[in-house]
């Protein structure tokens, strides 16, 4: 992770991964997955959708009766039955626009939030172990595999929404590692964007607006611009995107204006709180 200080009269600039949607659209390119590839999966639509349901009855099954995914699940004992007919539903939901490939920018972010869920982040907090999560796209591959006449495309389309879940799943997983427990906080916002109150390990203020922006897309959009920068690559100079803190908005440690500390190097004690506030507020 890079951070980028700033001297108190800038804005605060991050170098953060890239979205969710940048990653699903790179990876579906590198695999070769153009518009016409996916008009042919969608022809496979049909029969794919004839057992779907009983499919993802048998998936949840299948995570009831297994002692790790129940014990992560806390399904240990008894499954309840509104809490599976919600992760049935939130499967069924993501089978069907599987199955209609869809690509759009907006599911990249309900796959890379998946991921976050995976990790903690969700509102059980259960952590699910990528292993079993990796099992699952594999019984999904199988049944696709069982119906369809090309099966090559599909495993392309699940393996990049595998990797972008991970990302996810990394991302959730980072909140943990880190020199002291601090809380992140964004005031005065509306729903996407407006995230729960974030406890997270960082040392300094930039590590921390790093993980707290990488969980949260969604207030990235709404709070950082785009910064265009060069990158030193061996001899030449590459394209690079940055990201800023957009102007009237402020972060604060404390009750104090970062940008008057030391920047994004400003050190974190435990404890701390970090609040982000919009213009106005």
């Amino acid at each position: 992770m890079k951070q980028v200080s700033s001297r108190p009269e800038e804005a605060l600039v991050l170098d953060l991964p890239p979205l969710p949607e940048e990653v699903f659209a790179d990876l579906l390119a590198f695999g070769g997955l153009g518009e016409e590839e996916k008009r042919a999966m969608r022809l496979d639509a049909e029969r794919l959708l004839e057992e779907a349901a009983s499919f993802v009855a048998g998936v949840y099954d299948h995570l009831s009766r297994h002692p790790g995914t129940a014990r992560a699940l806390g399904w240990e004992g008894r499954v309840p039955e509104e809490e599976l007919y919600t992760r049935r539903a939130f499967f069924s939901a993501w089978l069907a626009r599987t199955i209609g490939v869809d690509t759009s920018a907006e599911f990249a972010r309900e796959v890379y939030r998946a991921g976050l869920w995976h990790g903690g982040l969700g509102p059980k907090g259960a952590l699910i172990p990528p292993e079993y999560v990796g099992l699952s796209f594999a019984q999904v591959g199988r049944y696709v595999a069982e119906r369809v006449r090309d099966v090559r495309p599909w495993l392309v389309y699940l393996s990049v929404q595998e990797e972008v879940m991970r990302k996810g799943f990394d991302a959730a997983l980072a909140l943990r590692e880190g020199k002291v427990a601090v809380r992140f906080q964004a005031l005065g916002l509306a729903h996407p964007a407006l995230p729960r109150p974030l406890a997270l390990r960082a040392g300094g203020v930039g590590e921390a607006l790093f993980k707290a922006f990488a969980v949260n897309p969604a207030l990235r959009d709404l709070a950082l611009e785009v910064l265009a920068a060069e990158e030193e690559v061996g001899l030449w100079l590459e394209p690079k995107t940055l990201w800023r803190l957009r102007p009237r908005w402020t972060v604060l440690l404390n009750g104090r204006d970062v940008r008057y500390l030391e920047g994004l190097a400003t050190p974190l004690r435990e404890g701390d709180l970090l609040t982000l506030l919009p213009p106005g507020r």
